[in-house]
């Protein structure tokens, strides 16, 4: 007779834990509490515009990278077209000058070069690095084997380990160490984040999806129905049922009791361990993560579909603003916008989308009720902030735009639970890079976790990886041989 599993959450992580429990041979049912899969790998439409929150690149979507066969394994990358960046971001700095981060490491020192040219050292060895992480593929498994592999790296690993804006210091020229900074820094993480991101567009395995984020979700939700999962939508969970220190199941919100034989939580971390569990289950260990690591911070997520053509425009820039905006009690100085007109599927003919992602502060929102006049005020003024400050890049760019949406942490927290906000779980920073964060809690049998809390540095590969790992682990307690197959 074949055990039952219960899986919390159908994102990306449990999604893909539904699929590699159904290869082996479990009878995994997915309970969503929204009406779609994804999660965070989502998307919306307004008005004809589709407003894309997630996908900008999928690491390991050529064939021949170590990812490669795990997307096939999953079922997102047959039949998908991706389309390979010539660059990542395109940059104004104050003074009207130009910085193209190009995704070749030869070009990218050209340009820097061209900006700074007395950091050429700095320049030399932070490109060389660049191409010889090319060499290296992310590993799929943690091991003996994985480690030996990144030996050839290592020095490279610990001289980047430092945040961008640290790291920026040592380049001498004040127009490009701005220009760096302002391109590479991504909340402060460490720059071998960013290299890995480049040294991966370099060699064309990090490609975007055409159509985005929902149709990647809907072939693995599809994935896994085809080996017979379930899946559960608009089934909340309240807590996970213990029994002699055993999962038993969980309960909904409505207070339905689902029994299972394993429970994996592919949802929020700090709801599991923190409200679904009881408090023996979680250690002082991961008390300490919870308070001493950092997260993804919230964010204000403004979009905008807009009657004119924008396809010869950056699908990345980012520039200074004049007057700062202000969003929660933060004032904004720079603004980065995605253009996503290099995907006819987020626009009908002759339109484009802009959205742009802010970070900000948790505090200030968790102060304003959901849906107060307080919080209908703070999007208004957003709304009309966002399309004046472009205004004076795009001029006439105002009048164009036919719709505006605003998410905010309350839309994040109300679409998937997530701890403050966090838009990707932990930060991948010195203190969190080499952290092997805990899928099984001390104390408790049958009980697994998958997803961005446990997994430093977000994103779809994270993600994905944590849930085949989380199986592995659930395969070896139930004494069985880990298997996959593509379909």
């Amino acid at each position: 007779m074949s055990r039952s599993l219960v899986i919390i959450g159908g994102g990306i992580a449990g999604l893909a834990a539904g699929c590699y429990a159904r290869m082996n041979g479990f009878d995994a049912e997915i309970h969503e509490m929204r009406h779609m899969p994804g999660g965070l790998c989502t998307a919306w439409m307004r008005s004809g515009y589709t407003f894309d929150l997630c996908i900008d690149w999928l690491t390991g979507s050529a064939p021949g990278s170590s990812l490669y066969p795990i997307w096939e394994e999953l079922g997102i990358v047959q039949g998908r077209k991706f389309e390979n960046p010539e660059y990542f971001a395109v940059i104004l700095d104050e003074e009207g000058n130009r910085f193209t981060a190009w995704t070749d490491p030869d070009r990218l020192a050209e340009e820097m070069l061209r900006i700074g040219p007395e950091d050429g050292k700095f320049i030399r060895e932070f490109t060389s690095g660049i191409k010889r992480l090319m060499k290296l593929e992310m590993p799929v498994d943690y091991g003996i084997v994985a480690l030996l592999k990144f030996i050839p790296v290592l020095g490279i690993y610990n001289k980047y380990s430092l945040p961008v804006s640290v790291l920026s210091e040592e380049i001498t020229s004040p127009r490009l160490r701005e220009l760096f900074r302002d391109a590479f820094d991504w909340h402060d993480q460490s720059a071998i984040f960013l290299m890995f991101m480049l040294a991966y567009m370099g060699k064309k395995s990090a490609g975007y999806p055409l159509g985005g984020s929902v149709p990647l979700v809907r072939a693995m939700e599809q994935r896994f129905l085809s080996l017979g999962g379930i899946i559960r939508y608009g089934s909340e969970v309240t807590e996970v049922l213990v029994e002699n220190d055993r999962a038993a199941g969980i309960r909904l919100q409505d207070g339905t009791t689902i029994r299972s034989d394993l429970v994996l939580s592919a949802a929020d971390g700090f709801s599991t361990m923190f409200r679904w569990l009881p408090a023996k289950y979680t250690d002082s260990g991961i008390q300490d993560l919870y308070r001493d690591l950092t997260p993804f911070p919230p964010l204000v997520f403004v979009s905008m579909g807009i009657n004119g053509d924008y396809s010869k425009e950056p699908w990345t820039f980012s520039f200074p603003l004049k007057t700062p905006i202000r969003v929660g009690e933060k004032e904004v100085s720079r603004l980065t916008i995605r253009n996503h007109s290099r995907d006819p599927a987020m626009a009908p003919p002759g339109k484009s989308v802009f959205t742009t992602a802010i970070a900000t502060d948790i505090d200030f929102w968790e102060r304003i009720p959901y849906h107060s006049d307080h919080y209908r005020k703070e999007k208004d003024r957003i709304c009309k902030q966002v399309p004046d400050a472009l205004e004076a890049i795009y001029p006439g760019i105002r009048e164009q735009i036919e719709v505006t949406d605003v998410a905010t942490p309350h839309t994040f927290i109300r679409y998937t639970g997530n701890w403050k906000g966090s838009y990707e779980g932990w930060l991948w920073t010195k203190k969190t890079m080499n952290l092997r964060f805990p899928q099984k809690l001390p104390g408790l049998t049958g009980f697994y976790m998958a997803g961005q809390w446990v997994a430093p540095g977000g994103g779809i590969p994270g993600a994905a990886l944590s849930a085949r790992s989380a199986i592995k682990l659930l395969c070896k307690d139930e004494k069985r041989s880990f298997v996959s197959m593509k379909p």
